[in-house]
């Protein structure tokens, strides 16, 4: 074919091309976005482009559309390297614009390398300038791709940094484990909750949980499992809620997200409740047993005096002591059961009562008692203390017996040189609108590694106490919205300070 004036519309086709493109080569044509060919496709030809521009698309995926890596123009080979090599084409060739290319098939490539060198040369120099092109575009690349690397691990340090920030701010112990056991992460919580010194030390799960391989096998087929278990720490058990899930990663081994909780207070709380609701119980019971017995003494001491009526003068002579120490202490039952019936009264019910008054019948209640008869009782009342103050009388009342037999109890436990001393203070604190409550013994005292325990466990040093008492005291009074403090030292006596709203917008809250 003859392919006139190229060289003139053309500046980057020499005369050489020309004349090869007369003998050797097809001239085609083509429209804006026709394929001229496509990746993967064997490749039997070369391509010179003459007029327009082509564009060189590559297949990234199935899902992603091609991307452009080249645009070439007039004066530029294609399809060598596949020509040479017998290859499938690299890429897809899409017309950009109106082209028209010279096609050069095998045979014919063969025939003009070796009869005109000249042709060599150019592609040579067209390969050679696509491969640096590429080079290039490589490195751009790599220096673009390396630096998205570099931002995305600074991003991964950040986010572990906050992750772990995360996790060790929990209050729950956080942990994680191999499927043999292994610990390789745990939290600060869970050094606190297992007494752990060293966390970076190698430390096996069973080590923290004695009944590890039963949950285990528990949550196997299920892959995750919560329920209570046995912690271990410092060789001692102690109940924990525990939330354990399998999952996959550090390398080929699945692991145990472990996520749990001490419930060692929470049980102790719900025994204590029990124990509490048994404790009313049985003061109900006693109340009412002691309500059936006042009625039986009643009948008694009402005998006693008939039996008198019916005696004559000299036996009543003979008799009268012991028909008065039958009445007498008869009567004294009957006071002392009447101090017991004050129990009875639960409504529980905010009204005006004469504080002082209500203590010092506690008083006469509890030194009936075989505990309070070798102990010493001062009772001072300020002058300015209010004459009426808002209160629970009954709640009042188990508060006073309560702290009393306390002291009661813990001087008898020990043998002082002095007296044995009570003392109970009510003072006045108008600038704060409180009054103050001070009961005060010279027992033996309280270790102060036991002190911050009274109000919060189950603590008592009696032997068959249950430890319930002073729990009960501190909720009343935090109930009245008062406060309560302890100050105890060994062998210098206990004092607790309960203070009490003096002034109530509403008693009936």
């Amino acid at each position: 074919m003859r392919i006139n004036n190229l060289s003139s519309t053309n500046p980057a086709l020499d005369l050489v091309l020309i004349r090869l493109a007369e003998e050797y080569s097809l001239l085609k044509a083509y429209q804006p976005g026709e394929t001229i060919f496509t990746e993967g496709e064997p490749g039997s030809t070369m391509l010179l482009i003459l007029r327009g521009t082509v564009r060189v698309l590559k297949q990234g995926s199935e899902k992603i559309a091609p991307r452009l890596i080249a645009m070439r123009g007039p004066g530029d080979f294609l399809g060598e390297m596949a020509l040479v090599e017998e290859s499938p084409r690299f890429a897809t060739l899409v017309a950009g614009t109106e082209c028209e290319v010279l096609e050069f098939s095998r045979e014919n490539f063969e025939k003009v390398i070796s009869e005109q060198p000249a042709l060599a040369t150019r592609v040579l120099r067209s390969l050679s300038s696509k491969l640096r092109e590429s080079d290039s575009s490589r490195l751009a690349e790599l220096e673009e791709n390396n630096r998205l690397l570099t931002t995305t691990n600074e991003e991964l340090i950040r986010l572990n940094s906050f992750l772990d920030c995360v996790i060790d701010q929990s209050p729950s112990a956080i942990l994680l484990a191999t499927r043999t056991g292994d610990i390789f992460r745990m939290n600060k919580a869970t050094a606190r909750m297992f007494e752990i010194r060293d966390p970076d030390e190698d430390i096996n799960i069973t080590y923290l949980f004695s009944d590890f391989e039963y949950f285990e096998d528990t949550y196997r087929e299920t892959e995750s499992w919560h329920g209570e278990v046995t912690g271990v720490r410092n060789g001692e058990k102690f109940p924990v809620y525990l939330s354990v899930t399998s999952m996959s990663g550090h390398g080929d081994n699945h692991l145990h997200l472990i996520i749990c909780q001490d419930i060692s207070e929470l049980k102790l709380l719900n025994q204590t409740i029990v124990d509490i609701e048994k404790y009313e119980s049985a003061q109900e019971t006693a109340s009412e047993l002691a309500h059936d017995l006042k009625n039986y003494l009643g009948v008694l001491i009402g005998n006693v005096e008939l039996a008198l009526t019916r005696l004559s003068d000299e036996q009543k002579i003979q008799l009268k002591n012991s028909f008065q120490a039958i009445s007498d202490s008869s009567k004294q039952i009957v006071q002392f059961v009447e101090n017991m019936m004050i129990y009875r009264d639960d409504k529980s019910e905010f009204r005006s009562v004469n504080l002082p008054a209500v203590v010092n019948a506690v008083w006469r209640f509890c030194r009936s008692q075989v505990t309070f008869q070798t102990i010493k009782f001062d009772y001072e009342v300020a002058p300015d203390f209010p004459a009426l103050i808002s209160v629970k009388e009954d709640q009042m009342r188990r508060v006073m017996v309560n702290l009393l037999v306390n002291a009661a109890e813990a001087l008898s436990q020990t043998d002082v040189g002095e007296e044995k001393h009570i003392i109970v203070r009510l003072e006045n604190a108008p600038e704060t609108d409180s009054v103050i409550i001070k009961v005060s013994d010279n027992g033996p005292g309280i270790a102060s590694e036991h002190v911050p325990k009274l109000f919060r466990e189950r603590f008592t040093t009696k032997r068959g106490g249950h430890g319930i008492g002073l729990m009960s005291v501190a909720k009343i009074i935090q109930a009245h919205g008062g406060k309560i403090k302890i100050d105890s030292n060994l062998g210098q006596g206990t004092t607790f300070e309960m203070s009490l709203p003096s002034r109530r917008e509403n008693p009936d809250d």
